[in-house]
Parts: C-alpha cells; sequence; structure tokens
C-alpha cells in the first residue's frame, strides 16, 4: 500500500466551538419550547457540535462522518435502558478505539472517530438528548439504510426513530486493514520529520527577512520542504490549513471536520490521536496536525 500523509495546518488557537457550523435549522424545531428543560443542554451539544460532522441535512455524498440518526440506530436496541447506552457512549467517546467500534461500514468509509474530550456531564447531557427525542435525519437516509440494511432491525420501539435490533449483515467483518501499527507509526515519524523540518525553516526566514518574510515563506516555499520529505519516505504529503494564506492549501469539509476534531484535542491539552484511512485504491491516508507557527 502507499502511504499518503495529510498534515492538517491550522491555526490552533480558536476553540472549536467558536468554527463555522454547517448545521441549518429544521423545520419544526421550535418544540423545543415544549421539550423537558433537562435535555435542553444535550441539544446544543449535538447541534452547534456533534452535526458539525454527523450532519442532518448534508448530502450523502458530502457526508464526513454518519448521520446521528444512525449512530443512535446502532447503539439503542428494542431493550436498551437510558442507562446502557450512555455506558456505552461514554466508553467510545472516552477511549475511540477499533475493538471499540460498533458501526463497521462507518469506520471503514470515514476512518475510526477522533477523540473528544468531553467531560462526563457532556457526554451524559448528549446522551439524554439522544435517547429521549426523535432526532433529524437527511433526506437520504431512509433509503439507505432500507438498502443497506434488508435483513437487519426494525425501527423499534421508543422516543423516535433509531431503536432496533444491532445485528446488521456483513459488518461483523474485521474492518482495521492488516499493517495499521506500521502506517501508525511510519505517519508518526514523517509527519514529525515534515514538523522538524518546516520549523527550522520558518525560525531561519524570520530571522533573515523578518515576520513579513515568513509570511512569503509560509505562502511559497513550505510545500517544496515537505515535497522534499515525500520524496525521501516515499509518500505525498499536503498540508492544508482552514484558515490558508495560499488557497491551494484550503481544506476540504472532511478535512475541516478533522481539524476541528484535533483543535478540541490540543486546546484541552489532551493526546494527539491520528486519523489512519484506507482507501478502495489501495492507498492509506494519515491524518494528524502539523503545527509550525501562528503566522504560518
Amino acid at each position: 500500500m502507499r502511504l499518503l500523509i495529510i498534515g492538517l495546518v491550522t491555526l490552533l488557537f480558536f476553540s472549536c466551538k467558536d468554527a463555522k457550523k454547517e448545521y441549518q435549522r429544521m423545520e419544526g424545531e421550535g418544540a423545543e419550547l415544549a421539550m423537558d428543560a433537562s435535555l435542553i443542554p444535550g441539544k446544543e451539544i449535538v447541534k452547534n457540535e456533534c452535526y458539525i460532522c454527523h450532519s442532518p441535512v448534508a448530502s450523502e455524498e458530502n457526508m464526513i462522518a454518519p448521520p446521528m440518526v444512525a449512530v443512535k440506530w446502532h447503539y439503542i436496541e428494542e431493550q436498551t435502558s437510558k442507562e446502557e447506552f450512555t455506558e456505552a457512549l461514554l466508553n467510545w467517546l472516552n477511549d475511540p478505539q477499533p475493538e471499540k467500534v460498533k458501526m463497521h461500514g462507518a469506520v471503514r468509509k470515514f476512518g475510526i472517530m477522533p477523540y473528544q474530550p468531553y467531560t462526563e456531564e457532556e457526554v451524559k447531557d448528549i446522551a439524554s438528548y439522544l435517547y429521549e427525542t426523535e432526532i433529524p435525519q437527511p433526506e437520504w437516509y431512509e433509503a439507505h439504510r432500507k438498502n443497506k440494511h434488508q435483513q437487519g432491525k426494525g425501527m423499534g420501539k421508543g422516543k423516535g426513530k433509531g431503536k432496533g435490533k444491532n445485528a446488521t449483515i456483513g459488518e461483523e467483518e474485521d474492518f482495521f486493514f492488516p499493517r495499521a501499527e506500521f502506517y501508525l507509526e511510519n505517519g508518526a515519524s514523517i509527519s514529525a520529520a515534515a514538523q522538524g523540518a518546516l520549523g527550522k525553516k520558518l525560525i531561519k526566514a524570520i530571522q533573515e527577512k523578518g515576520p513579513e518574510g515568513a509570511i512569503s515563506f509560509c505562502k511559497v516555499n513550505a510545500s517544496g520542504i515537505t515535497d522534499s520529505v515525500a520524496i525521501m519516505n516515499n509518500v505525498r504529503i499536503n498540508r492544508v490549513s482552514d484558515k490558508p494564506r495560499n488557497q491551494e492549501n484550503k481544506a476540504s469539509d472532511e478535512e475541516q471536520g478533522y481539524i476541528i476534531a484535533f483543535k478540541r484535542q490540543l486546546e484541552n491539552q489532551v493526546e494527539i490521536r491520528p486519523i489512519l484511512k484506507e482507501m478502495a485504491n489501495d492507498e492509506v491516508y494519515y491524518y494528524s496536525p502539523i503545527t509550525t507557527n501562528a503566522m504560518c
């Protein structure tokens, strides 16, 4: 397999909660006035943060993660209690590891979810809202569900769509591809080499040309430096940003979602967990933040 590294370069000093929200208000959402007040905190987190990736309005082609209704559908069975669902969500969000995955098809398509350092209270609020309410779903989702899960789950009982039996045809196969540890280790090594090369040249540019020269360096010369690291390691490295000075480095919608996740990890000073993704064309993508300097 060929390893491709995408360095997600971003200004990492802004809060995830200040990011541009892609969620759009759904028809009938005014019903929140009649909602149990205890569910409002969870609703706000889901609407303003979770829906950035787990969108209820994006087209199937533009999704960067499974819709939230699909998450609910996989986690809540006919007899699942609210406490059991909350515990399962805490277990996953606190440590999203391959052996814990319930949505194998989603991981094959989108990669494993980046770690999100929510507090236990926030996760309980999220779980309570998802369990107790009927959440919106994309227009395409029902047809997709029926097509993919013809022998799978019934809609089941409960307060809204997405409660059924947790057995899906074709999703029990092992999704975590061979040599994953190899790609994670080498991806980390090459990413560190790229960051080191960028940092060294940036410091030199600041010393020789001052801040303006450093900005020019970021716009023009940085790609050449990462290209040299890529050639030495037989990979391709792309640097992208949610605030690019060079528009060629603008992050895609999917990459924007990863940047938001990495920002949250960095601002909470927790371990950075790179994202590994196998593609159908036998290529492997390794996503990790490459931080150099706020000026870039």
